[in-house]
């Protein structure tokens, strides 16, 4: 089977990832939270750390070229410990999928080079044929209409619901969704069960 998934809050524990990116940059959830809306999500702009770095400087949340730069040297070491943020589990369940010869693709939405550190920092490269970088809809992305000719077994594991159901719309009847809890989990109608995690993908196949 061709399973398909993604990553942030999927196999990577983002929200703990972004407890750790509120100390380093020395504010607060709240204000974390209004900066991603005011100035990336209002202005249909991918987060990523760096960027948001760079706006700290701007508002005056860093004060000096010294500072910036002690704040980017340590987001460079938090990166090089992704593996710390994987759910439990994580490694252990993508190795036995792949010994069971599942076909394991991951396919990420948001700034490419940001994404591409956080899969390089967490070790799960390995496990994947194939990672997709998408910056713009993953359900219009080339791979998934490829992936919709073959007429194979699918399942798309997401935390999104409405993402889950935009791929499944394009690969057909023969895609199944594997919905994990998150925050997004019910950000649109379904009637999809949710998972605890991955771990639990041995339920269904």
């Amino acid at each position: 089977m061709i399973l398909l998934f993604d990553l942030d809050r999927t196999i990577i524990n983002t929200e703990e990832f972004k407890k750790d990116l509120c100390k380093l940059f020395g504010i607060s959830s709240k204000q974390y939270d209004s900066h991603v809306d005011k100035f990336f999500r209002e202005k249909k702009i991918h987060y990523s750390p760096e960027a948001h770095i760079k706006l700290l400087k701007k508002t005056g949340h860093i004060k000096n070229i010294r500072e910036e730069k002690i704040i980017s040297d340590s987001y460079k070491k938090l990166l090089k410990r992704m593996g710390d943020y994987l759910f439990p589990e994580t490694k252990q369940t993508l190795g036995n999928l792949k010994k069971q010869k599942h076909r394991l693709f991951l396919i990420t939405l948001g700034t490419t080079s940001s994404q591409k550190k956080k899969i390089a920092g967490s070790g799960i490269k390995k496990y994947f044929e194939k990672v997709i970088y998408e910056t713009k809809d993953k359900s219009k992305n080339k791979f998934i209409g490829q992936l919709a000719k073959t007429n194979q077994d699918i399942l798309i594991i997401n935390d999104k619901a409405d993402e889950a159901l935009a791929i499944q719309k394009i690969l057909g009847k023969s895609a199944k969704i594997f919905l994990i809890k998150s925050p997004h989990s019910k950000n649109t109608e379904h009637q999809e069960k949710i998972y605890k995690g991955i771990s639990e993908l041995k339920k269904v196949l």
